[in-house]
């Protein structure tokens, strides 16, 4: 066999054969919890800081954007134990912001509308109460509302406030349910409609003077 013929053999079968990369093995990584804090270790946040980092957050990004609606699975009571106002436990100084000062004001409007509209029900039970809800309550700025002026108090107390917030915007949903004419029926509440109706109301004007009995 020729030198030439004995060098494109030697040729082709190196084309031929197989080619071999390093494999790198990557261990896996151990799940672990929460960093371990040694015992002499002091917490980087005391709660004061942690509340005035939640309310900067919740006016930096936005309350409640793509979060559980606060009415779902309405429930009063998880078994958590109840804060009264006399027992909540308040960040003075965020109490003064502006922040929570204007939420505060805007609930107290939020109560003056729905009073309002209970008012004109009352001579009209007939009105068509819809646009007149969703005029005055938009859900997400009053879930904003609720949501700030809620981060003055502590943990706890954030709990029971958190329950009369989802309450109040409970009420809202179903005052509007309660409301609604069906389809092609008449445009005339019966007694029973309005009791309905007017049961909502009652509830709504609560749940507002519960919530703000906690702001003195």
């Amino acid at each position: 066999m020729s030198c030439v013929v004995r060098s494109l053999l030697a040729t082709t079968a190196s084309g031929f054969a197989p080619q071999t990369t390093p494999v790198r093995i990557i261990a896996p990584i151990p799940a672990t919890s929460a960093p371990v804090m040694l015992a002499s270790e002091e917490p980087l946040f005391s709660a004061e800081t942690s509340r005035r980092a939640v309310l900067a957050g919740l006016l930096g990004v936005g309350v409640g954007a793509g979060a559980t609606p606060a009415f779902a699975g309405y429930v009063t009571s998880l078994g958590i134990e109840t804060t009264k106002p006399a027992d909540a436990d308040v960040d003075d100084e965020l109490l003064k912001s502006k922040p929570v000062q204007d939420g505060i004001s805007n609930i107290k409007a939020y109560k003056s509308a729905a009073a309002s509209l209970k008012s004109q029900f009352s001579k009209d039970s007939s009105m068509n109460l819809i646009p007149s809800i969703r005029k005055e309550f938009d859900f997400s700025k009053l879930r904003t509302d609720l949501n700030v002026v809620s981060t003055v108090f502590d943990d706890q107390t954030q709990l029971t406030t958190d329950r009369i917030s989802r309450s109040i915007l409970y009420d809202l949903t179903e005052l509007e349910n309660a409301a609604r004419f069906k389809k092609g029926e008449e445009q005339v509440r019966t007694p029973k409609k309005i009791a309905n109706v007017d049961k909502w109301f009652v509830k709504l004007d609560s749940d507002f003077d519960q919530f703000l009995s906690y702001f003195g």
